[in-house]
């Protein structure tokens, strides 16, 4: 049986690594990747919050979707094999354990490109690079990224990036997040 734990990231973690919980201590070198590294824990201790992600990958016609309501201690993940929604429990360990890709592969090279704006929000945008192990477990690999950090909240608002070929974007939401059904 597959784990209870929805990672709210899915299909981006490998990609993009960035996940919930506790925040590795930054390079004071490295500003950019201290704001990157607070803006992953304001997004861990948000009490609610909407992600999607879409995954581009050349030769698919069409790109995966996927998208996750977190509301406390609930989850709603879309299954787009299924096309339905599941209600899945989020412990506070399985919050705290969706931290672990950012420990396992900090960003670095991180660089403030200044201010921007997406979905009507100010945001400061940080590019960044990580590595990562290669696809099939062998070498490593190099994941550009770009992450739109909100203002004044510290969290993040957009991601966007690339591992291999795979194009990724997710987007976070914290206003009026309610469950996808049921109302």
């Amino acid at each position: 049986m597959r784990s209870r734990a929805p990672v709210v990231l899915a299909g981006a973690a490998a990609l993009l690594a960035l996940g919930l919980g506790p925040a590795p201590a930054a390079s004071p070198a490295e500003p950019g990747c201290a704001a990157i590294t607070e803006a992953m824990a304001a997004l861990g201790a948000a009490e609610r919050f909407h992600t999607r992600l879409v995954a581009r990958t050349p030769g698919r016609r069409r790109p995966v979707e996927e998208e996750r309501f977190v509301l406390g201690e609930v989850v709603y993940a879309n299954s787009p094999a299924s096309g339905r929604w599941v209600k899945l429990p989020m412990t506070a360990a399985e919050r705290q354990a969706l931290g672990a890709g950012l420990v396992a592969y900090p960003p670095q090279d991180c660089r403030d490109e200044g201010m921007a704006e997406t979905a009507g929000v100010a945001a400061r945008v940080y590019s960044f690079r990580q590595v990562l192990p290669g696809q099939g477990g062998e070498g490593i690999s190099e994941a550009p990224g770009r992450l739109w950090v909100g203002s004044p909240d510290g969290r993040p608002r957009r991601y966007e990036g690339r591992h291999g070929a795979v194009q990724v974007t997710l987007t976070f939401d914290y206003e009026q997040v309610a469950p996808p059904f049921g109302h």
